[in-house]
């Protein structure tokens, strides 16, 4: 292979994981502004909201979590992450879900871009467990799920990392907290993925927007 086209290529996975692992995490909350342009449009009921691009709804509370941003600064209609947390026994289980249409990238894919990066804001790192992942009640839809343990601040962290292939629309699941809240922590998790699992984001919104 000719360098050039190797140079390319390096490059493009570079670029690709910079858009998957650095943009959403750089977003900010913004709460209780009134945003000048809002990719977000009013769904359901006062407290959701929706991803115009890709029609995903965003309720205020869902799962005994609570949604943390009321609009985000990423106003990137291709990638954009969103957050939410539950208290346990005094301890914050912490959940970010983002939204990502990249062309040909599959969930196991998606998932190897992102792990170095989520791997680095843990202290000793060790994968607990990685492979497919069967998301309850959508056998349609291909995940891959790595779950590791490590430290945050000198604390015993429990963290994991789920992707999730739609087809036009790829979707990533991080969620983190202390180690000694595992089990109901866990619990807490499927209870919010139960509650998005009906969801499917669609590829028409984004492009009835582009036309």
């Amino acid at each position: 292979m000719p360098i050039k086209t190797k140079l390319a290529g390096y490059l493009s996975l570079t670029l690709l994981a910079l858009t998957l692992a650095g943009s959403p995490a750089a977003a900010e909350c913004v709460k209780g502004a009134a945003p000048l342009f809002d990719p977000f449009a009013p769904y359901k009921d006062p407290g959701s909201i929706i991803h115009k691009e890709s029609g995903f709804v965003f309720p205020a509370s869902v799962g005994g979590f609570q949604r943390e941003c009321e609009m985000t600064t990423d106003f990137s209609g291709n990638n954009f992450e969103i957050g939410y947390v539950r208290d346990v026994d005094g301890h914050e289980i912490e959940v970010k879900i983002t939204m990502v249409h990249l062309e040909q990238l599959n969930a196991q894919d998606h998932y190897l871009i992102v792990k170095p990066d989520i791997l680095s804001q843990y202290s000793n790192p060790t994968v607990v467990s990685e492979g497919d992942y069967l998301v309850p009640g959508r056998p349609d839809i291909i995940a891959y799920q790595g779950i590791f343990d490590g430290d945050r601040d000198g604390v015993p962290w429990h963290f994991s990392v789920t992707a999730l292939d739609y087809g036009y629309w790829d979707a990533r699941l991080t969620a983190s907290y202390p180690q000694e809240i595992d089990a109901a922590a866990q619990a807490a998790i499927m209870e919010l993925i139960q509650a998005f699992q009906w969801q499917t984001p669609s590829a028409e919104n984004f492009e009835e927007q582009g036309s």
